[in-house]
């Protein structure tokens, strides 16, 4: 497109809502103020909100009860006149007072013609319909006056020429054109127009209307002839929104449209705009910026011609509703030449639009979709166009679904990357919808589905969240609501909203559970009183659980394991053929029995699901992500050494400043740092089952048996209680202080290592040189040193705290957030 030079014209809209008050009409002037000096300022006005409504009401009961409407003219009057003595003063005020009342004098003569003759034509219907935009428009104007503003009002009428479809006139542009340039073409720049909105006039001079968003399309009319720099439509909502809010309450405005993406949304229901609404300004390439009035702050949606959203390849997705399927099926339709023109020709010949077709390859079927009052008709006039066929079974039947709706995916870039449309249909049989017909556009800017009507919500909401409109919607089952659990539904009440702005992302909680009592609320539990609630919950049952998960209609449904459970571990496989995400902090699954691991990795690779376990090793710290990266990168991975405890770090950094091996666990009990029983961390159990997972990450096909562990306890350790645990531990200080004291002669300290090489796996303590990262590594750090073809000569380092509350949660969000961006 060649460049347009544009004029030094603005041309704002306000419709109805944004002109219903005076305090809302003041408001308007002050956004048309901030518009710079030096540009002209058009302003586009509607009727003032609702008034359109009660003229079609004074009409109504004109021919329903053969009387003139007293009341409702009353009505209008007062409202009228209100906005004016609030606005105006005493002399502006007089003069609009006489005449709005020459507009009444005007609509009583008609309504008494329609009482009298007892019909309205569409003519007098637009006449009287006009008089709402000729009555708001002078209004405005005399508030930009009183408020120190030069300022006229101009009726369109006198600008916009139309054929004489009333109701709906076709706009005359050469003429139009012609006519606004004359108008416009000497007025002073400082000068404020405000042009009636809606309404135009036919060769003749009868008041024509341009139908539904009318003065949204004089605003593009006259920026079409103006040239203008771009118009601005204010209105009563932040912009185009994603999606219809009844729908999808996490709908939100979008920030940029092309005119291409705004014209579909506007065929497939976005009630905001109509499709001819952007022909004017788009002839020229004229920016068309939606606005809300109520909430002048907010961005709004630019439309031009490049949407500049590369990260949104779906922009929007919309609904048609009150539609039908009108299908024609017969195998003697194959080959059948003319078949469309027989279809099309009669239903045009009744007026009927047809808004989607689909004909299989094998023109066996033809599927037509209609408006639902027209559903009837449809099959009636196919019926009678295909008799002969229906006689001799070349058309098998003719028939109507009714209770339908169209829902379709929009957006530019939808050209540009292959399987969105398998991935769409994918995600509307995931969520139980039953597709009827399916269609796609020859530019590739909409995918269209017909659904069953009360299915629609459904795939509206699955859709939107499907493709990365801006904000996606995890549905959380948590197990395990103790100590992390609890600390990560604190996490996400503090960072929804954030996770909301910064990273597009709603995640809602539909069930939580422990061993005793679960809950369960597919429209969302709070939070931050979920816990509490948990004692009133119903009796825990895991296997309901899972069917539940399995049979709800949700998109991105992850179970978040905060367990120690075997049990719960063992429903791995189970959760992952469901198509749930699974994101653990539970160790016992990677680590049972070897054909249990090898299942349960095969069901999370044949679903492709999310399943993360980032904190089974070293809390939040990126251990298994590293290695993984190593062996998907081609890297060879020879040695894994680490300090994967933070209990053991703590009590060996301890025994470097002198304390005595009991006190330093009696301690880390004392403040939560160890299991319950402080038995399970010196046993080494908890160090072995973490390398265990590291080793099946390489591929080794190991079980619990080939790790060599030493263990802490002393020899022949029965069980018993904590108390009884420290004495015992008291008998071997002496020892523990003999191997520190050793260690230290030599330069060296005890640490806690784990290490895997050559398939050898041990887990024992080890005098290690001070210098070394194992050494230095501060409190209840955890270290892995990864020693690889690419880091032979200087091992890559993972170094960092393993152990705590606020980093195991931290790492299961992490991990939470990633499992939802990655499902589909």
């Amino acid at each position: 497109m060649e460049r347009t030079e544009y004029n030094p014209v603005q041309v704002t809209k306000f419709g109805g809502t944004s002109v219903g008050t005076a305090e809302r009409i003041r408001r308007g002037i002050s956004l048309v103020q901030e518009i710079a000096a030096d540009v002209h300022r058009v302003v586009v006005v509607s009727a003032m909100g609702g008034v359109t409504d009660r003229l079609l009401d004074s009409v109504d009961v004109s021919l329903s009860e053969k009387r003139l409407p007293d009341h409702i003219a009353d009505e209008l009057h007062d409202r009228h006149a209100a906005a004016a003595d609030e606005l105006l003063p005493k002399g502006e005020r007089q003069q609009l007072i006489a005449y709005l009342e020459e507009l009444w004098r005007e609509l009583e003569r008609l309504l008494q013609g329609i009482a009298l003759l007892g019909e309205c034509t569409a003519r007098t219907r637009d006449s009287i319909l006009s008089i709402g935009e000729r009555a708001s428009a002078p209004l405005v104007a005399a508030a930009f006056r009183a408020a120190g503003e030069k300022s006229r009002h101009m009726d369109a009428r006198e600008l916009i020429r139309t054929d004489a479809n009333y109701g709906e006139a076709h706009v005359d542009f050469d003429e139009s054109i012609r006519r606004i340039r004359a108008r416009f073409e000497d007025l002073p720049r400082d000068q404020i127009t405000v042009v009636t909105g809606y309404i135009a006039s036919a060769s003749d001079g009868s008041t024509t209307t341009l139908g539904r968003s009318g003065s949204d399309f004089t605003a593009t009319i006259l920026g079409l002839a103006l040239r203008a720099r771009r118009v601005v439509i204010w209105t009563d909502v932040d912009g185009v929104l994603s999606a219809d809010p009844r729908d999808v309450p996490e709908a939100f405005p979008l920030a940029r449209l092309s005119y291409t993406e705004a014209a579909e949304m506007a065929y497939f229901g976005a009630r905001i705009l109509h499709p001819r609404t952007m022909r004017p300004v788009q002839s020229l390439g004229i920016p068309l910026l939606i606005k809300n009035s109520l909430n002048p702050k907010a961005p709004g949606t630019l439309i031009s011609n490049e949407s500049r959203s590369v990260e949104l390849r779906v922009k929007a997705i919309s609904t048609i509703r009150d539609v039908a399927v009108v299908m024609l099926e017969g195998s003697g339709m194959l080959g059948m030449p003319g078949i469309a023109a027989r279809v099309f020709v009669p239903l045009a010949e009744k007026s009927i639009n047809v808004l989607m077709i689909a004909q299989a390859s094998s023109e066996h079927s033809i599927c037509l979709v209609v408006r639902e009052s027209d559903a009837d008709s449809a099959v009636e006039t196919l019926r009678s166009a295909f008799k002969r066929e229906l006689v001799y079974g070349d058309v098998a039947r003719i028939y109507s679904i009714p209770r339908c709706a169209i829902v379709s995916a929009v957006g530019d870039r939808m050209r540009h990357h292959p399987g969105l449309a398998g991935r769409m249909f994918a995600t509307l049989g995931r969520s139980r919808v039953n597709v009827l017909s399916i269609a796609q556009g020859a530019a590739e800017t909409n995918i269209s589905a017909v659904v069953r009507d009360d299915e629609v919500r459904r795939a509206v909401r699955a859709l939107h969240e499907a493709f990365p409109l801006g904000r996606l919607r995890a549905h959380v089952c948590l197990l395990g609501p103790g100590r992390v659990g609890a600390h990560l539904l604190k996490l996400l009440a503090e960072q929804h909203d954030d996770l909301l702005e910064r990273v597009k992302l709603n995640i809602k909680l539909i069930a939580l559970a422990n061993s005793r009592t679960m809950l369960w609320d597919a429209d969302g539990l709070e939070f931050g009183t979920a816990v509490s609630e948990l004692a009133g919950g119903r009796p825990a049952n895991l296997d309901w659980l899972v069917e539940q998960l399995g049979a709800c209609r949700l998109e991105r449904i992850i179970v978040v394991d905060a367990t120690a459970s075997q049990a719960v571990a063992a429903r791995y496989p189970d959760f992952l053929e469901l198509g749930l995400g699974v994101v653990t902090a539970n160790k016992l699954a990677k680590t049972l029995d070897l054909p249990f691991y090898q299942r349960l990795q095969k069901a999370a690779k044949r679903r492709e699901v999310a399943f993360r376990y980032e904190t089974t090793v070293g809390a939040a710290l990126p251990v298994i992500s590293t290695l993984k990266d190593l062996v998907r990168t081609g890297d060879t991975v020879h040695r894994i050494e680490g300090v994967l405890s933070g209990t053991l770090a703590y009590v060996f950094n301890s025994l470097d400043v002198g304390e005595s091996f009991s006190s330093i666990v009696e301690s880390a009990h004392a403040n939560g740092w160890t299991e319950p029983d402080p038995a399970d961390d010196l046993s080494g159990e908890d160090v072995a089952r973490k390398l265990l997972i590291l080793a099946r990450e390489l591929g080794l096909a190991v079980e619990r048996d080939d790790i060599k562990v030493e263990s802490l306890l002393p020899a022949g350790l029965q069980p018993g209680t904590p108390e009884a645990l420290f004495g015992e531990l008291r008998k071997v200080d002496h020892e523990w202080k003999a191997r520190v004291e050793e260690a230290a002669r030599q330069d060296k300290r005890l640490r806690y290592i784990a290490r895997l090489e050559d398939g050898r796996l041990d887990v024992s303590v080890q005098s290690v040189p001070s210098d070394s990262p194992f050494a230095k590594a501060p409190g209840r750090g955890n270290v892995v040193v990864f020693t690889t073809d690419r880091y032979r000569d200087e091992p890559l380092v993972v170094q960092g705290p393993g152990a705590g509350l606020g980093v195991t949660a931290g790492g299961l969000l992490a991990d939470l957030i990633y499992s939802a961006e990655i499902m589909p």
